[in-house]
């Protein structure tokens, strides 16, 4: 994917995500880094997004006031219930495409992605869910050093080295849960079971 086939989509993106919360007064939109987005099917694309926070019962309003804006522009509209929800999604006639999510309990999340792009040779969120599982399974058996240096009676034991995974599991599981941090959340666990295993090996 050449670097100007993205530059070329980013503003369709942003102005997409401006019109939709200018077109709704009051929303304010608590950015989600673009790696913890969940892409929609059909090829990698540009997102951006976030969630709109303090909505309460007025969250309907934001869905109906979000397809009454789009079908008067041309587009055509998906709105359903399922398990996870109510999912409104807009299809723009140029391949964008906005999407108002809400999984129980949980703030409504708006994304605009962009048409498809070529595919990238690595996939951002799970790079970014590898690198982050390499430096929790290498930190995680070594910061057992320091609390074995000052208590020497832990010396010996094999079991403060193991210490680090239930934070580990917790990150990586609750990501993996999520379906916008779900890429993430398989590299988490990948990486750091691989190095956090092989590290806490050694030490132990």
């Amino acid at each position: 994917m050449s670097q100007s086939s993205r530059t070329a989509v980013l503003p369709g993106v942003e102005r997409r995500l401006e019109a939709t919360l200018h077109a709704l007064p009051g929303l304010h939109l608590d950015p989600i880094p673009p790696a913890l987005l969940r892409t929609p099917p059909g090829g990698p694309r540009l997102v951006r997004g976030g969630r709109l926070p303090g909505l309460g019962d007025q969250a309907g309003e934001v869905y109906d006031g979000t397809r009454e804006l789009w079908e008067q522009a041309g587009c055509r509209i998906d709105d359903t219930n399922g398990r996870d929800g109510r999912v409104l999604v807009v299809h723009d006639p140029a391949g964008y495409l906005i999407t108002v999510t809400q999984h129980p309990g949980d703030d409504p999340v708006l994304t605009v992605a962009s048409p498809p792009l070529r595919a990238r040779l690595i996939d951002p969120p799970l790079l970014a869910g590898l690198l982050s599982g390499l430096a929790l399974g290498c930190v995680g058996p070594c910061a057992a050093v320091g609390p074995m240096t000052l208590f020497p009676s832990l010396a010996g034991l094999a079991t403060p080295f193991w210490a680090w995974i239930p934070l580990y599991l917790l990150v990586g599981v609750g990501s993996v849960w999520r379906p916008e941090t779900r890429r993430f959340g398989a590299g988490l666990l990948v990486s750091g079971a691989v190095v956090g295993l092989l590290v806490g090996w050694v030490f132990a």
